[in-house]
């Protein structure tokens, strides 16, 4: 079966891959007072988006659905370069980026690493890859039925019924 990453080149899947790599460094690696603006930018638009999920999570904490978000899109773009079997990379992947930026944290002065922020990271990280997953498993289901019914045709036609 062909799959779409299988079937285009991966050229933009890879650049934005890249790019929301290079988004998540710097605003958990630069000192703060270099990423303050980005930061602060990127936190405005999140907590808008992160403020009607928070209401819904008893007891929700925005820094945990904020560091979710913040990984969301890294899965997707990591499971978009990936074939459909191997999904499960793109969550690795985003477990160690995140795991890898709290162990660098702690020699930046002014950032705290926290190891909680790798559990909700990965989780962001799962969700993008389940928003690119489950409709890929879909559309395969729905390729193979495809098939089975029209060799079902096929095959009844030859038979002359």
């Amino acid at each position: 079966m062909t799959d779409i990453t299988t079937t285009r080149r991966p050229g933009i899947r890879l650049l934005v891959a890249g790019l929301v790599a290079a988004v998540i460094t710097i605003l958990t690696l630069a000192p703060p007072s270099i990423a303050a603006p980005a930061r602060r930018a990127f936190m405005q638009v999140a907590v808008a988006v992160a403020e009607p999920v928070v209401r819904w999570i008893p007891a929700g904490d925005s820094e945990q659905v904020l560091n979710t978000l913040l990984f969301v899109p890294l899965g997707a773009t990591i499971a978009l370069l990936l074939s459909r079997r191997l999904w499960p990379i793109a969550i690795l992947a985003g477990f160690a980026l995140s795991a890898s930026v709290e162990y660098a944290q702690a020699s930046i002065p002014g950032r705290v690493p926290d190891p909680a922020d790798v559990l909700w990271n990965t989780v962001g990280g799962a969700i993008g890859v389940l928003l690119v997953t489950v409709p890929r498993l879909i559309g395969a289901a729905v390729q193979r039925a495809r098939r089975r019914s029209s060799a079902h045709v096929d095959a009844r036609v030859s038979a002359g019924v």
